[in-house]
């Protein structure tokens, strides 16, 4: 760890069945060693509660704690997370060995931080979360008519006598209430937190000064980190890259940049990546020595001040043999490790350490309610995924080196509040590339951010429905399409590619989606000129105050999309230039990092000057 310049490390993970070998006999000696040795070598340690998978005992004495399916079938322990969030006997179980840990190592010197769980993704279908449920219920509605009328539960003849006739969603001979789906995907996201919140508890209940953590997963379905982010010290997160997928970049960007986002200009913890390979793929191809350098620096650009790796040493058994680490099975004298040895070495001397990111021009809405409520079964097509739509409507911004933030609309409108409406003072550009959900405290902030002069960019479907997913009327998109001055008629997937023209009569496909909309003030930008819907509108633009708006009515291809990105951010005095091939930019502070993922030199305009960037490295400069 010298050698690499680890100067920090998560200790006990998945350590339960050693530190509570039977219940309520502990075995802390080794731990108390290990703690000791990273002390004596200054060695800061990230101490986990290994309450992410419970030993196998707990499910033994304790079968009810094991999570259900929705068909009913149990989850057996064998692997891991096997655990139901709401289990009283796992509840117990974790904080029963939070307390002995909490007790023995607080004052530990080693210790800086605490790592909560792992990973909280965890779900379960039976009777302990039906309990639960139906109490989140009572809180959110208070009586069961008002949660019949937000369910709408007059169709199908769902009508609920009282919250004791509510079960979690399970297999069904047809498609499930969605509205209880979407319910049940909050209820899920609150009680992990509730989960994290009863342990971060006794831990600031013993030290209120305490650093608290646990680490998120990127834009991960089972929790909404909006709602969580308040609530841990230090925001972590992990990510793996692809390293046989050219697209891993852009995914990995975007995700940083809703860590950076959520943290409000924090620096963040990059909790754990791959040094080479994972073993979770089909086919898993390792990364390079570089590939693994230039991840780390985009992380460290984003903001994140440590740079983790899962694993240290590769495991020599288990369902993780073949994951890969900083010390491979072959040992230290490898170039993998000396790889990892030099980047360490890099990163401990960075300049950007501690430097605050600096401030964004552009704001991506993406609402976790809004990702939920338009995913599953009876929606209008699968084509429609949010997260691709925002890596879409990312792409342009990415291959320009532009830095967005990415975040929940409670920013938005909070951050409207602190400015007094002046949002404008903010963002000169704001995104909605899939507003399925709309909040209706979102319509207003928006008006008069374009009224001030801000340019708004709106993708398709946008405010179909509202919190309970009861569709708004009028085809006025619940006001957001007022706003663009359009009405939606109906959804009209495709079943063959139409022809779409522009005014300045280019043409380009349309593929997969499409909506049936009509100006109402704003003007056709593109327009359908084949099939049915030849003549309608497919994007628009709206000027409203002193502002613009632009509606994207369909799902266009990179090529026509990339055009109309370019064309909404110049209104907002927004140049989209593209870098060269392979080249990623990235500011932070008063510094910019340019990675050049290719083979061959590039040549990068920094600050008026020509800097060249060899292949398979990176140049650090200065901002403009």
């Amino acid at each position: 760890m010298g050698r690499a310049h680890i100067d920090f490390v998560t200790v006990g993970v998945f350590s339960w069945a050693r530190l509570e070998p039977e219940p309520g006999r502990f075995d802390l000696e080794w731990l108390d060693a290990v703690l000791d040795d990273l002390h004596s070598r200054a060695i800061r340690v990230d101490l986990a509660l290994p309450v992410a998978s419970p030993p196998p005992w707990l499910g033994v004495l304790h079968p009810d704690s094991l999570p259900q399916t929705r068909s009913g079938g149990t989850l057996w322990w064998g692997s891991r997370n096997q655990f139901d969030p709401s289990s009283p006997a796992y509840r117990e179980a974790a904080r029963r060995i939070t307390r002995v840990l909490v007790d023995r190592y607080a004052d530990h010197p080693a210790v800086v931080m605490w790592h909560v769980g792992n990973e909280y993704g965890q779900l379960s279908h039976g009777e302990h979360a039906a309990r639960a449920f139906r109490d989140w219920l009572r809180r959110r509605y208070g009586d069961i008519d008002a949660l019949n009328r937000a369910w709408g539960t007059e169709v199908w003849s769902l009508g609920l006598r009282d919250f004791e006739d509510v079960i979690p969603p399970r297999d069904t001979p047809y498609i499930v209430n969605p509205t209880l789906e979407l319910d049940f995907a909050r209820f899920v996201s609150d009680e992990l937190l509730d989960c994290y919140l009863d342990l971060a508890r006794i831990i600031r209940e013993k030290d209120p000064h305490a650093l608290v953590t646990t680490n998120f997963m990127g834009f991960f379905p089972l929790a909404d980190y909006g709602a969580w982010m308040e609530h841990v010290d230090v925001l972590a997160d992990d990510h793996y890259t692809d390293p046989a997928d050219p697209a891993t970049r852009l995914t990995a960007s975007l995700t940083h940049s809703y860590l950076r986002t959520l943290g409000r200009g924090r620096s963040w913890v990059l909790m754990e990546q791959a040094a080479g390979a994972v073993n979770w793929r089909a086919h898993n191809v390792p990364k390079t020595a570089a590939q693994n350098r230039l991840d780390s620096w985009r992380a460290h650009a984003h903001g994140a001040d440590a740079i983790s790796y899962f694993q240290f040493r590769q495991a020599a058994s288990g369902p993780e043999t073949f994951h890969s680490a900083l010390v491979p099975h072959a040992g230290p004298d490898t170039s993998r490790f000396r790889a990892a040895a030099e980047l360490g070495e890099e990163l401990a001397a960075s300049p950007l350490a501690g430097q605050f990111p600096g401030s964004s021009r552009v704001f991506f809405v993406h609402d976790w309610d809004s990702w939920r409520a338009s995913a599953g079964r009876g929606r209008v097509s699968e084509a429609l995924d949010p997260i691709t739509q925002n890596e879409a409507y990312y792409s342009p911004f990415f291959r320009a080196g532009e830095r967005v933030d990415i975040g929940p609309s409670s920013l938005l409108i909070t951050q409207d509040d602190a400015a007094d409406g002046a949002l404008a003072d903010c963002y000169d550009l704001v995104v909605l590339p899939h507003q399925f959900l709309l909040r209706p405290a979102l319509v207003p902030v928006l008006e008069r951010f374009v009224g001030s002069g801000g340019t708004l960019l709106i993708g398709p479907l946008g405010g179909v429905v509202d919190q309970d997913l009861r569709a708004h009327l009028g085809g006025t998109g619940g006001g957001l399409l007022d706003l663009a001055g359009v009405l939606r008629e109906e959804p009209w997937p495709l079943a063959d590619a139409v022809t779409i023209t522009a005014v300045d009569s280019a043409t380009a496909q349309v593929h997969d989606f499409v909506e049936v909309l009509r100006t109402t003030t704003a003007q056709a930008r593109w327009t359908m000129t084949q099939g049915p819907l030849s003549g309608r509108p497919l994007v628009t633009r709206h000027e409203l105050g002193e502002g613009v708006v632009w509606y994207v009515g369909g799902l266009l291809g990179q090529g026509p999309l990339q055009a109309v990105i370019t064309e909404v951010a110049a209104e907002a005095a927004i140049d989209l230039a593209p870098l060269p091939e392979d080249v990623e930019l990235v500011r932070r502070g008063e510094h910019v990092v340019v990675l050049n993922h290719g083979q061959s030199l590039a040549h990068v305009h920094l600050g008026g000057q020509c800097v060249e960037v060899p292949g398979e490295d990176l140049v650090i400069g200065r901002d403009r």
